[in-house]
């Protein structure tokens, strides 16, 4: 199957090592140690899974070479007690034949100078970092002078020479989406009228000090590669004149970059802020290859190239057309360790795709929580978090055939059960079926097709159609019983719903076009995830007008904020008429009444067809309160516990899977 993939599996000369195939795994924030410190178990063990399971390269990071903010510590980096740490790390990731370089960071005014130590954030210039979604992270940055720079420099240089006794195998700047590095070099962001700001040789002054500082303290036969920003997206900021760097200027900073003759790779990103550095579902795969290959037809040196790849196909059409030199699976491999040695068997169909939800990987970034996977409960918690042989075999019996209970059915097989699965519709996973259905999430389909292709594999027998009654659950005689009945929907009473003219309708019903709402629509929004801005994406999408209303102060709050950027985006190019703080009061003959939460404001919205309601329904748990207690091995998962989101179903599953 390796000649399938001829060029995926091939190895790469990057200066001095060879790497052994081109997929590889870029930094990602992990989130299981501050950056500021030295690598835990945690993450060695999540990087070891990646590389055992036919990693050409993983890229480790984020590695602070310097202090957050001008009151901060030193970090670990910054001291040689951190060699032996990293040189664990290398090893463990060797023995797989795996190559490792370590990204050199710094994230400029990035963080939060309050949460970091105390004192400003560094910059390029005295400006704040756009954020549409995060607004509590803007702060203006310590416009850094000409000795903080020179002092820095020497901070690149020094900590790569730790990570090369460490015995790492390269390292690589970090100088990409709207960071440190990426700051010097934006005209956007660089505001300087000294000799590190104005021209584009001026811009790049810092980057090529910090690339004869690494180069000089690694010598000749180490890797150094950089990443950086090769089309920034920017059109205009209130705060400069300029826009940000074209792919032009992207062609033209690689072309500089290049003839350092002090680099061994390229790697070229998109965007200095916002959606594009980590793309969400909304987008096509592979959104940004052109973007590497526009700049690899003008440069010699290895290109990398990453974002929404998912597919070992694509990735290998990516090589053969000369498009890139190395293909980036990171979120697929947080999603499936095993990417490379599934594709290298032929076992394709096996592979559990990202479904670029970003709900566990990224969504946990601003309120700090460790990397997670919706589809993958294992990553980031390699350690425990095993499927064994049962040392009893057992048949178990699952009712519904959601996320939670098709993770169940998966790993109960795993570990040996004979396992059935008892879904009331006539398809699987019927939920992703209509989630599928709102422009741009069609990648939910990714993770219905994995399910069904392992219920498949696996012998787990599948019965569609069947409502299963109290009385069928006892009498089928499984040693165990799983409950994933989910949850069902809910309509909070409407004062005037009845005696109006205005269509009251759940949104399951709208998304499954059972029912007509007519032209104008009033969608209101009781979940604060993407429910209500699907729903009125999906509803401006067939030409209705709607107005959403939501009761906090922006809608999704609760979605990650790259995914969010898209969402409202599409939501209002369509029309959509976006409310917050703002909720239904009641309904007025044709008309909906609506008032803002804070003031008590009241405003009529005339002649509506239709209310249509989001919330997350409510748990449907009635058949295992009738089992309960009544001599069965009984198990409760998913939206019949609690109505939540797909990751947390999913992590039911698993639990329960586990544990039978």
């Amino acid at each position: 199957m390796q000649g399938e993939f001829k060029h995926l599996f091939s190895p790469l000369e990057l200066g001095p090592v060879t790497v052994p195939n081109r997929l590889f795994m870029s930094n990602a924030a992990h989130r299981f140690f501050p950056g500021t410190e030295a690598p835990n178990e945690r993450v060695s063990l999540y990087y070891e899974a990646r590389a055992r399971g036919g990693l050409g390269l993983i890229i480790t990071g984020t590695h602070y070479i310097a202090p957050l903010t001008t009151m901060g510590a030193p970090t670990a980096y910054q001291d040689d007690r951190v060699i032996p740490v990293l040189k664990k790390l290398a090893d463990t990731v060797h023995q797989y034949g795996t190559k490792v370089f370590g990204q050199l960071s710094h994230p400029g005014n990035y963080v939060t100078g309050r949460g970091a130590g105390g004192g400003a954030t560094w910059g390029a210039s005295a400006i704040w970092r756009r954020n549409l979604f995060a607004p509590g992270w803007q702060e203006i940055a310590h416009e850094m002078s000409q000795e903080d720079i020179e002092r820095f420099v020497e901070n690149y240089g020094a900590v790569a020479r730790r990570f090369r006794e460490a015995g790492y195998d390269g390292v690589e700047i970090q100088a990409m989406v709207g960071l440190l590095q990426a700051q010097f070099l934006s005209p956007a962001m660089n505001l300087r009228t000294d000799e590190y700001g104005g021209s584009l040789d001026n811009r790049m002054r810092f980057v090529l000090e910090t690339i004869d500082s690494i180069r000089e303290a690694v010598g000749s036969d180490f890797v150094v590669g950089i990443r950086y920003t090769g089309d920034e997206f920017i059109d205009h900021v209130w705060w400069s004149r300029d826009p940000g760097n074209t792919l032009d200027d992207g062609k033209e900073i690689s072309k500089r970059l290049e003839a350092t003759g002090k680099l061994d790779y390229l790697f070229p990103c998109a965007a200095a802020y916002g959606p594009s550095h980590v793309p969400p579902m909304y987008y096509p795969l592979g959104p940004f290859v052109y973007l590497c290959a526009a700049i690899k037809e003008v440069v010699d040196l290895p290109v990398f190239c990453n974002a929404r790849i998912n597919d070992p196909t694509h990735a290998e059409r990516i090589l053969a057309d000369y498009q890139a030199d190395m293909v980036g699976i990171t979120r697929g491999l947080v999603a499936d360790p095993d990417f490379p040695r599934k594709a290298r068997e032929g076992r394709v169909e096996e592979i559990r795709k990202c479904i670029a939800c970003n709900e566990g990987c990224t969504g946990g970034h601003y309120p700090r929580l460790p990397l997670c996977c919706t589809v993958n409960v294992e990553a980031g918690r390699e350690k425990g978090f095993v499927v064994t042989p049962a040392e009893k075999k057992k048949t178990v019996m699952i009712i519904g055939g959601g996320g939670a209970g098709l993770e169940t059915a998966r790993v109960a097989a795993l570990r040996g059960h004979k396992v059935s699965i008892y879904e009331k519709e006539d398809v699987l996973a019927p939920e992703l079926v209509l989630a599928s259905k709102v422009p741009g999430r069609e990648g939910f389909e990714d993770a219905r097709r994995y399910f069904i292709h392992q219920m498949k594999i696996l012998g787990v027998e599948v019965h569609l159609g069947i409502t299963v009654t109290p009385e069928m659950a006892i009498e089928e005689g499984s040693d165990v019983v799983v409950v994933a009945t989910g949850a069902y929907p809910f309509v909070p009473e409407i004062r005037g719903a009845e005696e109006g003219r205005v269509k009251v309708v759940e949104m399951r019903e709208v998304l499954k076009n059972e029912v007509e709402v007519g032209h104008n629509v009033v969608v209101a929004d009781y979940e604060n995830h993407l429910h209500g801005l699907n729903t009125a994406d999906f509803l401006a999408n067939q030409g209705k007008k709607v107005e959403l209303l939501n009761e906090s102060v922006f809608a999704g709050g609760m979605v990650d904020y790259h995914t969010i950027h898209v969402a409202y985006t599409s939501a209002l190019t369509k029309g959509v008429v976006i409310t917050p703080l703002t909720a239904v009061k009641e309904i007025q003959g044709g008309d909906v009444v609506i008032y803002n939460l804070l003031t008590n404001d009241e405003r009529r919205i005339e002649d509506v067809d239709a209310l249509v309601v989001c919330t997350d329904g409510r748990a449907n748990d009635s058949l295992y309160r009738f089992l309960k207690g009544r001599g069965k091995e009984l198990y409760q998962v998913g939206q019949c516990v609690s109505p939540r989101k797909l990751l947390d179903s999913i992590y039911d599953g698993y639990m329960v899977g586990r544990a039978m």
